[in-house]
């Protein structure tokens, strides 16, 4: 009975996460798009970070419970299943131009950002002062996106629904904290569940969790690809990992001091850092994530969750 009722609070943790950030997303558009700002912003800023809020609340409620390598699990889980499932898939649904600046300045900022996380944890400890360390990345990172992308056009005009700010804004909020309910609900179900079948926090937070608070980023990604704009797929993808790598390990460092998991360290980051730099190598030399490359990311993130479940449960 037990897990039947852990296995009712994921799959309702997954629905009103999906749901709560979808809404959070259309709204902060909105009002980002009545600010008229560029497309790539809005995408770093209000869909990467807004489509990034469940990985935050989720990793903030673990580690309040101490479960810090659940919440770890899932900022790197949820790292490669951006760019493996969610930027593989979009790019399925329709061939994906990069913007040279945008290869040339803010993917190696991604790589940068992994780099730094790894030299901070791999003692074996993410720590208050690490966590600190990440979120003051985090904030100077979302200075440089303003002051850098400020000037750049902004195509999403046709997205405002005609709302008045103050009621985008009332429905901004309750999104949010829908948002932080059903984080709840997902923790205590995930938490459940692994131990019942006797799975670690760890690769739990690396699956099930990860890919449930990887779907609004997926849901918006074939949502922009079909609309052809292509810079808010990208701008979502760099987004939010930057966010969940600094903002979700910073929070979780914050919060609660974690002896990190040995198997993130050799196993999980190398893999989120060679994804980065796969996306990276198919930016700058191919200019496209077309079928081909969106086949090959998906077909390795596939790859590493039949690893997974076959070597490391």
């Amino acid at each position: 009975m037990e897990l039947a009722i852990a296995v009712a609070f994921v799959l309702l943790g997954f629905f009103l996460l999906m749901w709560s950030a979808d809404l959070l997303v259309d709204n902060a558009s909105e009002l980002a798009t009545n600010l008229g700002v560029s497309t790539l912003l809005i995408g770093i800023v209000i869909v990467g970070f807004g489509t990034s809020a469940p990985e935050l609340f989720v990793s903030a409620m673990a580690a309040l419970e101490n479960k810090g390598n659940l919440a770890l699990g899932n900022a790197l889980g949820s790292n490669i299943t951006n760019i493996g499932m969610v930027l593989g898939s979009a790019a399925l649904v329709r061939a994906l131009t990069v913007e040279r600046n945008t290869a040339k300045r803010d993917l190696p900022f991604v790589i940068g950002v992994g780099l730094l996380a790894i030299g901070l944890v791999a003692d074996g400890l993410l720590s208050r002062s690490d966590g600190i360390i990440l979120l003051a990345a985090l904030i100077a990172y979302l200075v440089w996106s303003v002051i850098s992308n400020k000037d750049q056009p902004n195509s999403l005009n046709q997205l405002s629904n005609g709302n008045s700010n103050l009621k985008t804004f009332a429905l901004t909020v309750v999104s949010i904290a829908i948002l932080m309910g059903a984080s709840k609900l997902l923790v205590n179900g995930a938490v459940t569940i692994a131990e019942f079948f006797g799975v670690g926090e760890l690769i739990i937070g690396l699956t099930i969790v990860a890919i449930g608070t990887s779907l609004p980023e997926l849901a918006a990604a074939i949502a922009a690809a079909r609309k052809g704009v292509h810079d808010m797929i990208l701008g979502n993808i760099i987004g939010s990992n930057v966010f969940n790598t600094l903002g979700v390990l910073g929070i979780t460092g914050v919060i609660q001091a974690t002896e990190i998991d040995t198997s993130a360290l050799w196993r999980d980051f190398p893999i989120m850092l060679a994804f980065t730099l796969l996306m990276l190598f198919f930016a700058l030399f191919k200019g496209e994530f077309g079928r081909r490359e969106g086949a090959i990311l998906l077909g390795g993130y596939l790859a590493y969750l039949v690893y997974l479940v076959a070597f490391a449960v």
